[in-house]
Formats: structure tokens, C-alpha cells, sequence
């Protein structure tokens, strides 16, 4: 029976009996478990009465054995550690990449709030703008009827301002054809009447004076007429 587990026990070839315990106080380590087994695998430590040719040849090779299989541990424990060498500096790269990965999206993430901010404002902007250019079209088409009314204003005191001329170069006409046959016919002779044309005096190829200007050339016969 042993008191505890693990409990590691060597049994050299051919000598079961005097197989030996590891030690309890010391730890199970590989380099321990190297030096036990080499110890108790040492020819020297073999009782001289049991030293027998065979025995000795038996120990040789298991010696032998032991040390190929001590290299082999030992190359294997230089892959390992060269494994372990290679998953720390992947770990590491991995970590890296991880820390750079975490910065980029933490940078993204600062970007893409930075375009929704610039999004809305310009969205304000669009609808400040939008809001603007309806105002500005309003007053443009306030500005363009008011254009057109003083347009239409100007033709209508252009034509106004025809007729008045019209008007006075025909009084001024009147005047001194009257004031001419004054001067030629003698005192005792009769006023003599001529005929005046009917109507308003028109332009060839024009409109009718406005109602305004008819009035006052109308006006103006009567006066004559009684003057006469």
C-alpha cells in the first residue's frame, strides 16, 4: 500500500525486489525523476553478489536506453519550449493586433459621430438654405410684378404723354391760323367760320388718346366755339 497518489516506484530489469520507492519530501519534477532513475539505475549501487555478467549487460543497455530516452526527453522539452517561445510571441502579436483593432474602432466610432454631427448640420444648413431660397423667390416675384405694373404704368403715361403733345402742337396750330386771319381780314368783315374736323385727332396707324385727353380736347372746342 502506499500513503499517497501519485506514487511513483522503480523497478530495475530483472530485480523486481529490489525495486525502489521515490522519495515523499522531494517533488515530482522532471529533473527529480532524472536523477532517481539515473541513481538507482548506476551499476555501482547493485550489490556485488548480484552483479552477475548478464545483470551487467542488462544494466548497460538499459543504461543506454535511459540516456536515448533522457536525449529524446530533452530534445523534446527544447520543442516545447520553442513551441512556447513561438505561442508567446504569437500571443503577443495577437494581442497587438487586438490593442490596434480596439483603437481603430474606438477611432470609428469618433468618426462616425463626428459625420452624424456633420450630417445634422448640414441637414440645418439644407433647410436654412431651402428656406432662403423660398424667401428670396417670393420677393422676386413680388419685385417682377411690381416691374411690370410701373411697365405698364410707363407705356400707359408714354402714351398720355403723346397725345398731350399732340394736343398742344394742335391748339398751337389753331392759334396762329386764327391770329394770322385776324390780322389779314379787315374790321368790317364778318368773322368767317371754319369748318374743324369732328372727333379727336388721331395719329395714323394709332390708338384712340385716352379718355382723359378726349375729354380735355372736347373741353377745348366748346371754349373755342363760345369764344366765337
Amino acid at each position: 500500500m502506499v500513503d499517497r497518489l501519485p506514487t511513483v516506484l522503480f523497478f530495475p530489469c530483472n530485480r523486481k525486489d529490489l525495486s525502489v520507492k521515490y522519495p515523499e519530501d522531494l517533488p515530482i519534477t522532471l529533473p527529480n525523476l532524472l536523477r532517481f532513475i539515473l541513481h538507482h539505475s548506476d551499476p555501482a549501487s547493485v550489490p556485488q553478489n548480484l552483479a552477475s555478467p548478464s545483470t551487467k549487460e542488462c544494466l548497460q543497455s538499459e543504461a543506454v536506453l535511459q540516456q536515448a530516452h533522457i536525449s529524446h526527453l530533452e530534445r523534446e522539452i527544447q520543442k516545447l519550449r520553442a513551441e512556447i517561445s513561438t505561442l508567446q510571441r504569437a500571443q503577443m502579436q495577437v494581442e497587438a493586433q487586438l490593442s490596434s483593432a480596439r483603437r481603430d474602432e474606438h477611432q470609428l466610432l469618433q468618426q462616425q459621430q463626428t459625420l452624424k454631427k456633420q450630417h445634422s448640420l448640414l441637414q440645418l444648413h439644407s433647410e436654412q438654405l431651402q428656406a432662403l431660397y423660398e424667401q428670396k423667390t417670393r420677393e422676386l416675384e413680388e419685385v417682377a410684378r411690381k416691374l411690370q405694373e410701373l411697365a405698364d404704368a410707363s407705356e400707359n403715361l408714354l402714351t398720355e404723354n403723346t397725345w398731350l403733345k399732340i394736343l398742344v402742337a394742335t391748339m398751337e396750330r389753331k392759334l396762329e391760323s386764327k391770329d394770322g386771319a385776324e390780322n389779314l381780314s379787315p374790321p368790317e368783315e364778318g368773322h368767317t367760320n371754319y369748318p374743324e374736323p369732328s372727333g379727336s385727332p388721331r395719329l395714323p396707324g394709332s390708338t384712340p388718346p385716352p379718355a382723359n385727353i378726349s375729354s380735355s380736347l372736347a373741353a377745348e372746342r366748346s371754349n373755342e366755339n363760345r369764344t366765337d
